[in-house]
């Protein structure tokens, strides 16, 4: 019931240029409880934090006018947002997009083939107050199966 709660009053800035997945992202989190607020770049998107009171960004990495990481930076420059939660999302999944999400900084990745259950578990995981965070990463027993690296204690998704 606590959950509940929490999450009807949770909004989600979702920051993607493809219109299909914020639509999609949008339909599923709405269906969860969030409320959710859309943008097609990480300049739309500052411009979005701006305007309303965010609790959690899920954003995509390739974006055309500004990416995802040059968004992290300019999020985390901004005091009040600083510990934002924030989550990377990508329909890539090679080396050199690894490579960009490898930072202790981002505080995650999902790769958007992933199921939605999936996307709404991070959300939960990195909302969650700090001493009731699980010590393993949403989706990661799968993920160990699957042999995939480890990103800040737990896997990629």
């Amino acid at each position: 019931m606590i959950e509940e709660r929490r999450e009807a009053h949770m909004t989600i800035l979702v920051v993607d240029d493809e219109p299909e997945y914020r639509l999609v992202t949008k339909t599923v989190l709405m269906s969860e409880g969030f409320k959710v607020i859309l943008a097609e770049n990480g300049e739309d998107g500052l411009k979005q934090l701006q305007e309303n009171q965010v609790d959690m960004v899920v954003s995509d990495i390739y974006m055309p006018v500004m990416d995802g990481i040059r968004f992290h930076r300019a999020v985390r420059a901004i005091p009040k947002l600083e510990k934002l939660p924030f989550l990377f999302v990508s329909a890539y999944d090679d080396q050199h997009t690894l490579d960009a999400v490898q930072n202790p900084h981002f505080d995650g990745f999902l790769r958007k083939a992933r199921p939605t259950e999936e996307l709404v578990e991070w959300i939960h995981h990195l909302t969650a107050p700090e001493g009731s965070k699980p010590k393993v990463m949403p989706g990661g027993s799968r993920s160990k199966m699957n042999g995939e690296r480890g990103f800040r204690g737990g896997p990629f998704i």
